[in-house]
């Protein structure tokens, strides 16, 4: 008999990238140490109801409104799926790799609905500064020029009528026309200069702006389409555990009937595995034997050495720890 590996997820604190009001990451990191420490004193299956009350009934609402909204509601997500890796971690350490498979297809469907969710808000978001860089673009290639254009014209203009007020430039009765034609069109072209000067620094901080934002979208697309291929990976690695399981006891039960054993349920592939202690002994750690004792007091409830061994764990034995046998009494010869 082998040992199959439980499914057991490591769970370290997440980084709240945005700041906002207490969220789900920060629940997350608050509530992670005293489950640790829970699962390390071999309470898994309070571990696991502890867990599961921390996590909100319906899944918080994804506020799409602007980035920062979106950063604070990614934040939250990643809290809410750490809390979904947690408890199926406990459930797998309590034995309970069934609940544990359930629990990983949860995540991985609330996970690809947080990858909807942000795909539907940061679609406008992402057209919109499409948009804003080719309008940007078009205003700078169209009004760089014209703006140079409308500054020397009206230079020009105010230093022709400073020449003819100081009577240092003295204009034919034509020439003079022309200047008053001018000056008329001044007030516009000033008008149309203020407007250019106004939108430039606009349009140009946008063509700046625009990668940033670009990248943030990138950053919060690949950060969901991680979520969902963690969450593909766990779910496809917890299946294949508990098939790989399910398929050695069927084998085991099978060889058992053909030599006319009676079969009682997962109890004989239990016993048989506890008898070769090594099973057990050669897990790295307490921790993982008494996750793998309690698999088996799953398969095969209130089976007594697995009872015992289990016990031994948690008093600090080693799980099979022989005891001392009373020394017996020698009577005295006369």
């Amino acid at each position: 008999m082998r040992p199959m590996p439980f499914l057991l997820f490591p769970a370290v604190a997440l980084v709240a990238q945005s700041p906002a009001s207490t969220n789900l990451t920060q629940r997350f990191n608050t509530e992670l140490p005293g489950i640790n420490q829970m699962l390390k004193a071999f309470q898994a299956q309070e571990a696991m109801a502890k867990v599961e009350g921390l996590i909100p009934a319906e899944r918080p609402a994804f506020n799409g409104t602007n980035l920062q909204t979106i950063g604070q509601s990614m934040d939250n997500a990643q809290g809410l799926l750490s809390f979904y890796r947690l408890w199926a971690n406990t459930a797998a350490e309590a034995g309970q790799w069934e609940k544990a498979v359930e629990i990983q297809q949860k995540r991985l469907k609330l996970a690809q609905g947080i990858k909807a969710d942000l795909d539907k808000a940061q679609a406008p978001i992402a057209a919109q500064w499409d948009k804003a860089t080719k309008d940007s673009q078009d205003f700078i290639a169209k009004n760089t020029g014209r703006q140079q254009e409308l500054q020397t014209t009206l230079n020009d203009l105010k230093e022709e009528i400073a020449a003819v007020n100081a009577k240092t430039k003295k204009p034919d009765a034509k020439g003079l026309e022309d200047l008053k034609a001018r000056a008329a069109k001044a007030p516009e072209q000033q008008q149309e200069l203020d407007q250019i000067n106004a939108a430039l620094p606009v349009h140009k901080q946008n063509l700046i702006n625009a990668p940033k934002v670009t990248k943030v979208l990138a950053d919060n697309r690949k950060e969901a389409e991680e979520m969902v291929k963690a969450a593909e990976a766990s779910v496809t690695k917890s299946k294949e555990v508990l098939s790989s399981q399910s398929d050695e006891i069927t084998k085991f039960n099978t060889e058992q009937v053909i030599k006319k054993v009676k079969i009682v349920g997962k109890k004989n592939w239990v016993d048989a595995v506890l008898r070769n202690h090594e099973n057990v002994t050669k897990l790295s750690g307490s921790q993982a034997q008494a996750a793998f004792l309690n698999r088996l007091l799953v398969l095969d409830p209130g089976n007594p050495a697995a009872m015992k061994a289990l016990g031994n764990l948690k008093q600090g034995k080693e799980p099979f720890a022989k005891e001392a046998r009373p020394a017996k009494k020698t009577g005295k010869k006369k």
